[in-house]
């Protein structure tokens, strides 16, 4: 049943929330957006205090400036005692001698903050100011005014600088950028399980033998329940074929073997043998149609179960029979290689490569082998081969390399069909290759896991 986001049960924030695939994505898209923004507004106003304390400067400009006018006009005796005066809490001033020089050469000078002092008050720029901190980190600054005799202010600031870490912002703008990162990709991830659920199916689907689908859940944006809905349809559909297959195979099985079965029994009473004889050859030809052509058609369908069989005994019926018609054939392997396959099957597809090997060649010669994944089995001929831009061909349904419709010749087309077709069934792989000197070779893999010997 379609999973809807409406109903007059539903909180109203589910029901603003949008039903489009397009407008999810979109409302998580815009939701990070203004999470960033958020958060750099909260950056930005954390430089704004920084950018604020230039009125520190402005002040300390000014102070020094008053500070710088007063000592001048001071006498020389009385500028050290006035340098205390001046003092305050957010201001430590001193006068120095032209005989107590000041190391000007420091190595954390502070240029920014001289030409800020500067543009605030020019008679600083030309008492020759010098700024500087004791260390890179430091908030407080020192400098010096040169009056005109040679002796400089001296004064310090505490506290005044603060200083922006690159490192915390980037760290911090980092932290940020990966939580919305990460709160968005689970919502996307939420959003896109729908999509990872049709995906499963689908898959489920491509590999079910014995059509046990799974219908698809109907929910989510409106886009993934159409297209959850357009699967499910088409599960019903393919089963509604599949059944509709199943019962015109059994009709036609039975509509074409009743009369075969009346024809070869009149054919028994006829007087002439030569007449008699060709009949029966017709009634065997087509009964053998209608048996491949229903062991082609009823492959997926077959309920036959899974047991565990002794492929060299199967190999070695099917050839003992080739024996008793005087064909040569030869087995070489082990005595016993047990296998979880399907009995009938795999003994179909044996057979159906050993009469190949007998009819387009002279014998058959089989190898089995395992190589520690997997077990093959090979089947080799002495007949013509087939040309190498006919071996993937060949594997198709009612595809022959021989041109004619005569049976004798070309066959129908199925063999290798049916033998693709439940090799793949087994989890199994089938290689065809002409060998030198010999005719063509058909190699079956299987598993492991699946045959031991």
């Amino acid at each position: 049943m379609p999973f809807s986001l409406g109903g007059g049960n539903t909180p109203r924030i589910i029901r603003l929330w949008p039903v489009g695939l397009v407008g999810r994505v979109s409302v998580v898209l815009l939701a990070a957006v203004i999470l960033v923004f958020v958060a750099s507004a909260f950056f930005y106003e954390e430089a704004e205090t920084y950018i604020d304390d230039d009125s520190r400067i402005t002040q300390l400009a000014e102070e020094l400036s008053t500070d710088l006018r007063v000592l001048r006009t001071t006498p020389i005796s009385q500028r050290g005692l006035l340098g205390a005066l001046l003092s305050d809490n957010g201001i430590s001033v001193s006068w120095r001698s032209a005989n107590q020089p000041i190391d000007l050469d420091q190595p954390h000078r502070l240029r920014q903050v001289e030409e800020s002092l500067i543009a605030n008050d020019r008679d600083l720029g030309k008492a020759d100011i010098r700024v500087w901190a004791d260390r890179a980190d430091s908030s407080s600054i020192h400098g010096s005014l040169q009056l005109a005799d040679g002796s400089r202010l001296a004064f310090n600031v505490p506290g005044i600088l603060k200083h922006r870490h690159m490192t915390g912002g980037l760290a911090s703008a980092a932290i940020t950028a990966g939580a919305v990162a990460i709160a968005a990709a689970m919502i996307v991830r939420a959003l896109s399980t729908p999509l990872r659920a049709l995906a499963q199916v689908a898959d489920s689907i491509a590999k079910s033998d014995d059509m046990q689908w799974t219908m698809v859940d109907e929910r989510g944006p409106r886009e993934v329940r159409g297209l959850a809905q357009a699967i499910n349809k088409m599960q019903h559909r393919i089963r509604r074929l599949i059944n509709d297959r199943t019962e015109i195979l059994a009709a036609v099985s039975h509509d074409l073997r009743t009369p075969l079965a009346r024809l070869r029994l009149r054919a028994g009473f006829m007087d002439d043998e030569e007449t008699q004889t060709a009949i029966e050859a017709d009634i065997d030809e087509m009964e053998a149609m209608v048996t491949g052509v229903l062991a082609y058609l009823a492959g997926d369908l077959d309920p036959e179960p899974i047991k565990q069989v002794d492929l060299v005994a199967i190999l070695n019926t099917l050839l003992d029979s080739q024996s008793d018609r005087g064909r040569d054939t030869s087995y070489t392997g082990p005595d016993r290689c047990q296998a979880m396959v399907r009995p009938l099957a795999i003994k179909r597809v044996f057979a159906n490569l050993i009469d190949n090997a007998c009819n387009y060649g002279s014998d058959a010669h089989v190898t089995l082998e395992t190589d520690g994944k997997e077990v093959i089995v090979s089947v080799v001929d002495d007949g013509p081969g087939i040309p190498e831009a006919e071996l993937e061909n060949v594997l198709s349904a009612f595809y022959r390399v021989e041109g004619s419709r005569s049976r004798a010749t070309g066959g129908m087309g199925l063999g290798l069909a049916i033998v693709t077709r439940e090799v793949g069934r087994a989890k199994g792989k089938v290689d065809l290759h002409n060998v030198p000197g010999r005719g063509l070779c058909v190699q079956i893999m299987l598993p492991l896991g699946v045959a031991q010997a």
